[in-house]
């Protein structure tokens, strides 16, 4: 059996390569973009609620020495100390007050000091350490995906003590009561078409991803054997709801994209020097068996 060249087996290994990063800078480029929505909706939820202004772009930096973070804290701690005088309730609440300095500058050691008091607080009001965030992922802006789950939990929190939630929040809710009392839906009502603007988009996000979405009823699918509930945030973002938080549609079938494959177009040549065509697939597949 003759070996292929020492070239040919390199370029093989190169392309191999550089389809292996294509796809990585896929998925990479999509879990950024899958941050954006939740920035967004954070960013208008805080501006709201503290008199701020922050946009999608400016998120993370306008958080990042700690002052507005502290700012959430003190109002969060004031309402929940209001709600247990109103409602006579017992819940564990710091009583102490938030000190932290409003000069500090980005990337500064009095930055550190804010974020650390903030941890801290959010430890005493009982966020557990996995809601948390290393200090660098907000001071050096290294975790912004870690942040927005802190802050998220704070809103729940929040919504605790009559706070208004972020737009995120309520879809939740209206989930949960779905949950707690399912529609019914019959195979005729099943059967018919997608329709609505909710439908439209995510049947155009599926057929980009090459993976099949089955719209079961209002808000809710079957991808790939797995019921999930899709809403629209704000008009334009289209959103699905994984374990405890959210992912774009897009990045969760990119994530969750049961195959794919990719068409390598590549030519031997012989040892007359004639060329042959030599193409081939390369396939990623993720396969379950059956159940007995």
């Amino acid at each position: 059996m003759k070996h292929l060249p020492t070239e040919m087996a390199n370029g093989d290994q190169n392309l191999e390569q550089e389809l292996s990063l294509a796809f990585s800078q896929e998925i990479t480029r999509a879990a950024v973009a899958s941050l954006h929505p939740l920035q967004e909706d954070l960013a208008e939820w805080l501006s709201r609620l503290l008199g701020v202004h922050i946009t999608n772009s400016n998120f993370i930096e306008s958080l990042s020495n700690g002052v507005l973070p502290c700012k959430l804290a003190q109002l969060i701690q004031s309402r929940a100390l209001e709600y247990i005088q109103e409602s006579k309730k017992d819940f564990k609440i710091p009583t102490k007050p938030i000190r932290f300095r409003e000069n500090a500058p980005p990337e500064s050691f009095i930055a550190r000091d804010n974020v650390a008091t903030f941890l801290s607080w959010c430890r005493e009001i009982g966020l557990a350490d996995t809601c948390l965030f290393e200090t660098d992922d907000l001071v050096l802006q290294k975790g912004p995906k870690n942040v927005l789950v802190c802050i998220y939990e704070l809103a729940r929190l929040g919504c605790k003590y009559s706070i208004e939630p972020p737009a995120l929040l309520k879809l939740e809710k209206e989930i949960e009561k779905e949950e707690r009392n399912p529609r019914a839906v019959s195979a005729k009502s099943a059967s018919k078409k997608p329709v609505g603007k909710l439908d439209r988009v995510v049947q155009n996000i599926a057929k980009n991803c090459r993976v099949d979405v089955h719209r079961v009823s209002e808000g809710r699918y079957n991808i790939c054997g797995k019921l999930v509930f899709i809403r629209m945030l704000r008009g334009k973002h289209v959103m699905v709801r994984v374990g405890g938080g959210w992912d774009t549609l897009e990045h969760f079938l990119i994530r969750h994209e049961p195959t794919s494959y990719r068409r390598v177009s590549r030519h031997m040549t012989t040892e007359s020097g004639e060329h042959i065509p030599d193409d081939y697939f390369v396939i990623k597949g993720k396969y379950k068996s059956e159940k007995s």
